[in-house]
């Protein structure tokens, strides 16, 4: 399955689907937050199926804050990260984590690529393709035939 996992979109997701549609294969989109409509907007043209999250940025989204998702024997918690405080620590993460059971956790709030792994826990941060705080907008694209694949995909 190849996965594109974005975030932090606020409003301007011209990159995503340009990347979606030069790309063209790609199964399933994840977003963690700031970006709820976006994903409506970026499914009309593209047609990719995503699952979304609310972040602290997505006022009037009836969304949850975040989901554990199944995919292909792997079990991610998607999570916008502002209530478990990324801006400090990781713990939080970690430890929703550990308590649903997840293997990877995928979140945002931080606009910076973020690729570690933590007591045998995949955290992931695609950065920001709009605002990234980090200096280089980015997605990433995950694929999990023969063990999982990240790859960081600088956006110009």
């Amino acid at each position: 399955m190849k996965i594109l996992i974005t975030s932090d979109t606020h409003g301007y997701y011209g990159r995503i689907s340009d990347l979606i549609l030069a790309e063209g294969d790609f199964d399933l989109m994840l977003h963690a937050g700031d970006g709820v409509e976006d994903c409506k907007n970026i499914f009309f043209e593209t047609g990719l199926n995503y699952y979304v999250i609310k972040g602290n940025n997505d006022f009037f989204s009836n969304e949850t804050y975040n989901k554990i998702i199944d995919l292909d024997g792997h079990k991610i918690l998607l999570t916008h990260g502002h209530k478990e405080n990324v801006d400090f620590s990781m713990s939080g993460l970690i430890e929703k984590a550990k308590q649903s059971s997840c293997d990877i956790v995928i979140f945002g709030h931080i606009h910076r690529y973020v690729e570690i792994k933590r007591t045998d826990i995949l955290i992931l941060n695609p950065g920001s393709p709009s605002l990234p705080r980090d200096g280089k907008a980015s997605a990433m694209i995950m694929t999990t035939e023969k063990g999982i694949k990240i790859e960081k995909v600088l956006l110009d």
